[in-house]
């Protein structure tokens, strides 16, 4: 979800003094660094902020204020196509603005065009919840799917318990959809979040 430039001066803002401090700086602080004189346009600020999944607050408690962020490993890329080999994994970890997620969750890199449709464009990361299960992925929802031979692929899943195929459909109809002996499958993950890159951010994305 992209931030207006006020609200991005005030993120960046509360990113630097929650660095420098260890702890979160009042309104009048927030005012003197934004160089703003109405305390009720830094409260709408942070109003937006908070609406948007950026930061959360307690009303009527000074300093009560935490940012929503979390630090992933990024494991490597994966294709919106289809691979032929399986994807490289890094280690390096990746700071996704916007949302919280848990323990396990990893990030992968996008790479292709088949899911522009959903609104999954080549080069946004991606967070995935890992599983082994097929139904772990509800009906519809996007994950990330090993096909013996190819590689891995970034899809949205149709499976019914006990079906012996599985429909991986994309989000482009320049890319048919495939469907698959259920035996030639592997599940390793479902999608739980996006970011986009917007001015040294990666923004969480409405489009679990």
């Amino acid at each position: 979800m992209v931030l207006l430039p006020s609200e991005r001066r005030l993120y960046d803002c509360l990113r630097q003094l929650i660095h420098l401090n260890g702890y979160p700086p009042s309104i009048r602080e927030m005012k003197m660094a934004l160089q703003e004189s109405s305390s009720s346009f830094v409260q709408d600020l942070l109003d937006r902020l908070q609406q948007k999944g950026f930061i959360v607050r307690q009303q009527g408690v000074a300093r009560a204020l935490r940012l929503l962020y979390s630090e992933l490993p990024l494991k490597g890329v994966v294709q919106a196509g289809y691979l032929t080999e399986h994807p490289e994994r890094f280690f390096e970890q990746v700071r996704l603005d916007g949302n919280r997620y848990i323990e396990g969750d990893y990030a992968l890199t996008v790479s292709g065009d088949s899911m522009v449709e959903a609104g999954i464009l080549d080069g946004d990361i991606v967070v995935m919840r890992p599983t082994e299960d097929i139904r772990d992925i509800p009906h519809g929802r996007t994950g990330v799917i090993w096909i013996a031979g190819e590689g891995a692929t970034l899809k949205r899943v149709y499976y019914s318990e006990g079906d012996n195929q599985v429909t991986l459909k994309p989000a482009n109809p320049a890319h048919p959809p495939r469907t698959l002996e259920r035996s030639r499958v592997g599940v390793q993950g479902v999608m739980v979040g996006q970011h986009q890159h917007d001015d040294g951010l990666w923004v969480a994305v409405v489009n679990p």
